[in-house]
């Protein structure tokens, strides 16, 4: 279904994304870039937009402008959308730096302005987002740095609710990825911002890469610039949903075969945790799984995870990490939709050194149709 790829010819510069600082007032965006969205929040020419596709260094990047602002004594803040994100940015950045994600700030502080918020309650993170916005113009300006990550997901208020946190002189960086914009949100634009576009993936294998320009999934196609070459995905399909977890087991133990390690693999869902059969699931194959199982704590409003052994989750909630093996499973559409684009966009490029997908009968005619 995969054959016939070709490498694209088209790649943008990333730039000594190391150096960004205030002074650096030439670095413009690229002419291919998607733009930044609509809305003008203001003067920000203390700032930096990176728009950089998947797999282009925007975490290593993130790292050094972190570690190196807390080695100079800077107070920092990290945020992004996605708590798995945060955790694993937490355990690798320098413990000077705060690290959280957006409704774990707004927790945070409900708990201190307002009380123990009602975790039984499907609204209550809408409930302390709001609360958050409305005190933020109360909060003091006390960063030195801020640095905003998968900021495709953060609505306006949100960031300007944080930027009203940065000292008089201080410098903020807000990375991101059109592509990779799972949820609606209002567009907003920072216009004194320098802003820096990079369509180089280093992460991905590069034969991963031309699938991904083939298919169209990207505003504009990247160029893998890893040393890896790599395979066309291995495709398994179902044809109904009790199929599916034998499918899965099945990329699981292949992989198992090809030497990967079962704490190098990870089993992504298509579906969000509502409609999943994969994040449902106590037993895949051999394994028990490890997964989210879509409760919260009602002390800590943290997420509960099951014990186990093989690791499922969302294509929504890994956004931002990666794995050398991935399995994309429950990959189930009927169109290709600009929806169904950009979460095939994101799982295929979790993905370090070998992916496989498992997908429904509807899903691979859609998809052979696109490559027709």
């Amino acid at each position: 279904m995969f054959d016939g790829l070709t490498p694209v010819a088209k790649a943008a510069i990333w730039g000594h994304c190391a150096g960004f600082n205030r002074t650096a007032r030439s670095a413009s965006l690229n002419d291919h870039s998607p733009g930044r969205r609509h809305g003008d929040m203001g003067s920000a020419d203390s700032g930096s937009i990176a728009q950089a596709t998947a797999g282009s260094g925007k975490t290593q990047l993130a790292l050094k402008l972190l570690d190196d602002g807390a080695a100079l004594g800077q107070r920092c803040l990290y945020v992004c959308y996605n708590r798995p994100l945060a955790d694993y940015i937490s355990r690798i950045a320098s413990p000077q730096v705060q690290v959280s994600n957006f409704h774990d700030l707004c927790v945070e502080h409900y708990l201190r302005r307002h009380g123990e918020p009602d975790f039984s309650s499907p609204e209550v993170f809408q409930a302390v987002e709001a609360a958050y916005v409305t005190d933020s113009a109360q909060f003091p300006q006390k960063y030195d740095l801020l640095l905003i990550d998968e900021g495709q997901d953060f609505e306006p208020d949100w960031v300007q609710a944080l930027l009203g946190q940065l000292q008089d002189d201080g410098r903020f960086y807000l990375l991101e990825d059109p592509d990779q914009r799972l949820y609606p949100r209002d567009e907003f634009d920072l216009p004194d911002a320098v802003q820096i576009c990079c369509f180089d993936n280093f992460r991905s294998p590069r034969m991963i890469c031309q699938m991904i320009d083939a298919l169209g999934l990207a505003s504009v196609p990247i160029q893998g610039r890893g040393i890896y070459q790599g395979a066309l995905p291995d495709v398994y399909v179902y044809a109904k949903d009790t199929q599916l977890l034998q499918q899965t087991a099945a990329a699981v133990q292949q992989l198992l075969e090809n030497g990967f390690a079962l704490d190098d693999i990870v089993v992504l869902a298509g579906r969000g945790f509502g409609k999943s059969v994969i994040l449902q699931a106590e037993q895949i194959g051999a394994f028990s799984t490890r997964r989210f199982t879509g409760r919260y704590s009602a002390r800590t409003g943290l997420p509960e995870w099951s014990d186990g052994q093989l690791r499922l989750e969302s294509i929504y909630r890994y956004k931002g990490q990666s794995s050398p093996a991935v399995v994309l499973a429950e990959l189930d559409f009927v169109d290709m939709t600009p929806q169904e684009k950009k979460k095939l966009f994101v799982g295929l490029t979790r993905a370090s050194m070998a992916l496989s997908l498992v997908m429904s009968a509807e899903a691979e005619r859609a998809i052979a149709k696109v490559l027709a």
